[in-house]
């Protein structure tokens, strides 16, 4: 009986809609999907802080490699940089295993998968910026490898190198020349040019010139970031291009199937981060934090769009449109999150800490993202459209006579000004010399006038420095001027109109 008991409980609990699929769930308890604040739109998958991984948000990417209906996550693993020898290594995730690794011959600075075919079954490829050179991969095999075009080389270079494989300049003469084209900045120079100018003994560049004089020039460029763009539609297996940004401040558009370049655009600087989904700039908003990661995220079951963020407090906000409509609060500072469909669950967050920790969260089925969840930014009133009335021939004449007298207007406009600075300061003037003003200053003393006074009652005395009271019979208000006066002279110190409350009527009984 207790045996039955336990399975129909567990039954019970695999068929909740908020558990996680059993293809990305872990094996061990430590691991199990669990949440602790029932209030979070977020179900706690996966926590493994010694996981050792070292990476960026622009070397993760979530994909189906083998096309059997399971998202894998691929990362590019920088391994620990401070080593003299590279540890780059390519990982495929299987659930919260590494199915497969490939190593890296230098660091990668993006990992893109793309659709290059309409063949069946839609299997993606992958393509990995590294160096001056793309390398795309289908099924984690090699298949092509396309390089960056070789840019301009300045002449001068091209004849010091010339004569040098003739024997008929000097390494000192050479030195001077290249050092001199260095400086000018005008065509940098070859990567060979600048070892060379890096050597300090002739005997070294003797070596240098006799081992290399044969080679031919080169200069590439180094691929800075890389996003894909989709061809004809916005559907997840649509064909794409590679967009490539260079450090010589080039965006190159790369046709995915023959790799040739479909169009060259030039920035004022190298690029440093891509995002190919265009638009101006709509909203800004400062954070309490620096940014450490950013990522889109895309819950097509409910069509939610939000933007990520992770900040340097160990928090991730999300925005939608401009508004923040949720917090995720995390026990490491993130420095790489991707976000979409991991092993069958369609809304997975995948993290990597400061400290290679791997962190994935899951987005409930009965997440709501609504506008009473806004906790920060303006009101909804401010997002309110205004009917702006149409223009009626009034508006459209007076508006004609505003352009052809508007110089006449302000000139009128300025004169009307300085009538009212005049004015304005005459009567400060009078008032000062008069003494009506409520504030005194002299060289000896200072004097304010405070009044407050209450309702008057008819027939009651107030005592104040001076006493005050209604001697009439009408119900009326009245002012009161009070003047401040030294003993040795007539002219008031300071004065001051008081508006008197009206009196209450004597009844007579």
């Amino acid at each position: 009986m207790r045996l039955n008991k336990e399975r129909g409980t567990s039954s019970k609990q695999s068929s909740q809609p908020d558990q996680p699929n059993s293809s990305v769930q872990p094996e061990n308890a430590e691991t199990k999907a669990t949440t602790t604040d029932s209030k979070s739109q977020w179900l706690s998958a996966h926590n493994d802080f010694v996981a050792g991984l070292n990476t960026v948000s622009s070397c993760m990417e979530l994909s189906d490699l083998w096309g059997d209906g399971s998202i894998n996550l691929i990362l590019a693993d920088y391994g620990n940089i401070l080593l003299p020898k590279l540890q780059v290594k390519l990982k495929v995730f299987k659930g919260f295993t590494v199915a497969k690794e490939s190593n890296l011959t230098d660091l990668p600075c993006a990992v893109v998968a793309c659709f290059m075919d309409n063949l069946q079954p839609r299997v993606p490829a992958l393509a990995v910026a590294s160096g001056s050179a793309v390398f795309v991969f289908k099924s984690l095999r090699p298949y092509y490898k396309f390089t960056l075009p070789q840019l301009e080389i300045h002449e001068v270079e091209k004849e010091v190198w010339a004569k040098a494989k003739e024997g008929n300049i000097d390494v000192r003469a050479m030195n001077g020349v290249l050092n001199e084209l260095n400086r000018s900045n005008t065509v940098p120079l070859t990567y060979k040019s600048l070892m060379f100018l890096r050597l300090a003994s002739r005997d070294e560049a003797l070596q240098f010139v006799e081992a290399f004089k044969n080679t031919e020039l080169k200069r590439q460029s180094s691929i800075t970031c890389m996003k894909k763009l989709n061809k004809t539609s916005a559907d997840e297996d649509a064909l794409s291009c590679l967009v490539v940004g260079t450090e010589d401040a080039k965006i190159y558009i790369i046709e995915s199937e023959a790799f040739t370049i479909l169009a060259t655009m030039k920035c004022p600087s190298p690029p440093a981060y891509l995002n190919v989904s265009g638009g101006k700039r709509y909203w800004k908003h400062s954070l309490p934090s620096i940014i450490t990661a950013m990522c889109l995220i895309d819950y097509r079951p409910k069509a939610f769009q939000a933007v990520a963020v992770a900040l340097g407090n160990n928090e991730i906000h999300l925005y939608k449109d401009k508004f923040l409509v949720d917090v995720i609060q995390v026990d490491d500072v993130v420095h790489a999150m991707r976000f979409g469909r991991f092993g069958r669950e369609d809304g997975t967050l995948i993290m990597i800490t400061k400290n290679g920790g791997l962190i994935v969260k899951i987005l409930k089925r009965t997440a709501t993202f609504e506008d009473t969840d806004v906790l920060h930014g303006p009101p909804k009133e401010q997002n309110m459209k205004i009917d702006v009335p149409k223009r009626t021939k009034l508006y459209v004449d007076q508006t004609l006579r505003e352009k052809e007298l508007a110089e006449t207007m302000y000139r009128v406009f300025q004169q009307d000004l300085i009538r009212l600075k005049f004015l304005a300061g005459k009567e400060f003037l009078k008032s000062i010399q008069s003494g009506l003003t409520p504030v005194a200053k002299t060289k000896t003393e200072t004097i304010r006038i405070n009044a407050e006074i209450p309702i008057l009652v008819n027939g009651m005395e107030y005592g104040f420095c001076t006493f005050v009271s209604c001697i009439t019979d009408k119900v009326i208000s009245d002012t009161v001027k009070v003047l401040v006066c030294r003993r040795d002279t007539n002219t008031p110190l300071l004065s001051a109109v008081i508006n008197m409350p009206v009196a209450e009527p004597i009844l007579n009984v």
